[in-house]
């Protein structure tokens, strides 16, 4: 079920659910069986990234620093993005709309949308007028910048150490004047917070540090 994406605009935030079942109910509606991750309650957005549970090995491999830019789209092919509504028992996902995922954030790379944001050094982050600071080390700004497409780790939190535990992944594409942020993955404890192209940045001229 592919509707018309005029429902989604960008910067919208999106939790990745694992599912291992998929029903239609006579109104045709879809509900997505929910394998993960472990959730304190349904999540405010209505917005999700629904990926097959065979795919969960993705986890790792992003925890790990295994997972190319081929690697990448290969996993959001197989994902969809859906508006719904998760059940209170946190078992199922009512899905009124969905459409995969890729294909709209290849569609947006035509059209860079979002503010376009500086980098504050002083804090190490980005300050998106809507959402919390995205933290990105200044190692891991220096190579986005340099880099004309690269998908990779760029924070994890100095108190947990881990990757599984908190960090950010980020997807960047280089594109006229700006550096477009194509993809955001927030990570806490398994749960992620996906935001589809929330900001651009500014493009700079760096040097080694």
């Amino acid at each position: 079920m592919t509707d018309s994406v005029s429902w989604i605009q960008p910067g919208l935030r999106a939790t990745l659910i694992w599912y291992d079942g998929l029903a239609e109910t006579p109104d045709r509606q879809y509900v997505f069986q929910v394998a993960g991750p472990v959730l304190e309650a349904p999540p405010e957005s209505p917005y999700f990234v629904l990926a097959p549970l065979g795919q969960s090995d993705f986890a790792g491999r992003l925890y790990r620093a295994e997972v190319s830019r081929g690697d990448l789209r290969k996993f959001l092919e197989g994902c969809d993005l859906a508006e719904g509504r998760m059940s209170d028992d946190l078992e199922f996902v009512a899905v009124r709309r969905r459409t995969p995922l890729l294909p709209v954030l290849d569609a947006w790379g035509e059209r860079p949308p979002g503010e376009i944001l500086s980098y504050l050094s002083d804090i190490g982050a980005f300050l998106p007028a809507d959402s919390r600071p995205l933290f990105v080390t200044s190692d891991a700004y220096r190579n986005l910048q340099r880099e004309p497409d690269r998908f990779a780790t760029t924070w994890i939190c100095e108190e947990c150490g881990e990757a599984e535990d908190a960090a950010v992944f980020l997807w960047t594409t280089h594109h006229d004047n700006a550096v477009q942020v194509r993809l955001s993955i927030e990570n806490q404890v398994g749960v992620w917070t996906c935001r589809l192209y929330p900001f651009q940045i500014r493009k700079e001229v760096v040097t080694h540090a």
